[in-house]
């Protein structure tokens, strides 16, 4: 059978599955046992199916996964976003859109420690929000910013996305987690720029010239001074033991995470029955996210080694360099290509695919795979707040009974200009991401 009719069976098998519902992680391994199937035979298409589970969950370096996905659920079960929520709500008390701006820092913050958007969003959306209506917030703008500052999680380390990229291109997951700081840190601050701009254009859905808060008693100040605290140990477990080489990026995501259980504990050892059931919950919530995640990865597996084994990333890269586009050309294409993915997948279903097929042909042309691998972490987070699937807005949505996915869309979409123009300083800035590895390397 012709090669090429092979690809469009797969790729309609894939889409097929898709439509119907049918779990990405489970259509990828169809669609790749489909694809291994008509191009190397039955026995072929077995063999991967009972070798690649296997090789692929056994891997050494995956234990950073359920490491960073168990320490940011019990991040949110210590309620370490809600407590440094009111901190920062009072501190800028006085400044136009300041709870607007407590939420981006409290979602940056609470980033540093999860690695997960939709973890971000649940977090610290509940009490942001409601706060925010309550000192005459329009619900777009309270909705939008929750949404669209969420998406901080996917690229401020430790970042699940990051690990998944390095573990599918052999970059150095330390690394990675290292150069997404600061085009983390950066798109945090081109939100707050854009907060404070429109709430002296627009004041009255910003709750007016100032917000004045009554809900930061001086207990609800402790306790949130107790949280940012908890923020930066987790902080400096991670960041400061990858920076000063005192942990390696396992190493790092062990220690965090049984920082972040012991965070639990002692915010529920008062409440025995309650102490139970956050510890529960944090396992089982831990699990089942992981066993999502490992799901994918077995699936993309499979779906990478048809790719692999049909030629596909030569192919495309030799049909990309035939076009003799200038190669920061080639890139920006390659990247655009994301957008409307984006519209339809979830961020790691898209790595799956994508970055099996692309990185080739970006490292080929002489770009830095760390460089590109910030770009496209930053390109699937529009994903996230891009209708018709947009997770982050139907997160938000799902916060407050007051708000609808329209109304959560009308919001986040007000920051996707933002976010292109974060996008376009990394693009032309390399060293926006090779600064920070680039001083611990030397």
């Amino acid at each position: 059978m012709d090669l090429w009719l092979i690809v469009a069976i797969v790729l309609a098998v894939l889409l097929v599955s898709l439509v119907k519902s049918v779990p990405i992680a489970l259509g990828l391994a169809l669609a790749g046992g489909v694809g291994i199937l008509l191009l190397d035979g039955f026995s072929v298409m077995m063999s991967t199916f009972s070798r690649v589970p296997f090789q692929q969950a056994s891997r050494f370096s995956l234990i950073v996964i359920p490491m960073f996905i168990l320490m940011g659920v019990a991040a949110r079960h210590a309620r370490i976003a809600e407590q440094a929520f009111v901190v920062l709500a009072w501190v800028l008390r006085r400044v136009p859109g300041g709870l607007a701006l407590a939420t981006v820092l409290a979602c940056a913050g609470f980033a540093a420690v999860s690695g997960s958007s939709v973890a971000t969003v649940v977090s610290v959306g509940n009490t942001a929000i409601a706060e925010m209506r309550r000192y005459g917030y329009a619900k777009h703008v309270a909705a939008g910013v929750v949404g669209a500052a969420g998406t901080l999680g996917v690229l401020i380390p430790p970042s699940v996305p990051l690990v998944i990229y390095g573990i599918l291109t052999g970059e150095s997951i330390g690394v990675l987690l290292l150069a997404g700081l600061i085009p983390g840190l950066l798109s945090a601050v081109m939100y707050g720029a854009a907060i404070i701009v429109r709430a002296k254009r627009h004041p009255a859905d910003y709750g007016g010239a100032e917000d004045v808060l009554t809900v930061a008693t001086r207990p609800k100040l402790k306790q949130g001074t107790i949280g940012i605290s908890k923020i930066a140990v987790l902080f400096a477990i991670v960041i400061g033991g990858l920076y000063t080489g005192l942990f390696t990026a396992v190493e790092a995501s062990a220690v965090g995470a049984f920082a972040a259980v012991l965070m639990v504990i002692g915010s529920w050892v008062r409440n025995p029955r309650d102490l139970y059931e956050r510890l529960r919950d944090t396992i089982t919530e831990a699990v089942s996210l992981n066993g999502m995640v490992f799901a994918l990865l077995i699936g993309g597996a499979i779906f990478s080694g048809f790719t692999v084994a049909a030629g596909l990333p030569q192919s495309f890269t030799r049909a990309v360099l035939g076009l003799e586009l200038p190669g920061y050309a080639v890139v920006l294409v390659v990247l655009l290509v994301l957008l409307p993915m984006g519209m339809f997948l979830d961020p790691l279903s898209i790595m799956l695919i994508m970055v099996p097929l692309t990185f080739p042909l970006i490292t080929s042309l002489g770009f830095d795979g760390v460089w590109y691998g910030i770009l496209f972490v930053k390109f699937i987070e529009l994903g996230l707040i891009t209708p018709p699937l947009g997770i982050n807005a139907f997160v938000v949505a799902g916060t407050s009974p007051e708000l609808t996915p329209e109304i959560a869309f009308k919001g986040v979409l007000q920051y996707l200009t933002i976010d292109l123009g974060t996008i376009a300083l990394i693009f032309t800035f390399p060293a926006i991401v090779t600064f920070l590895p680039s001083m611990v390397n030397g």
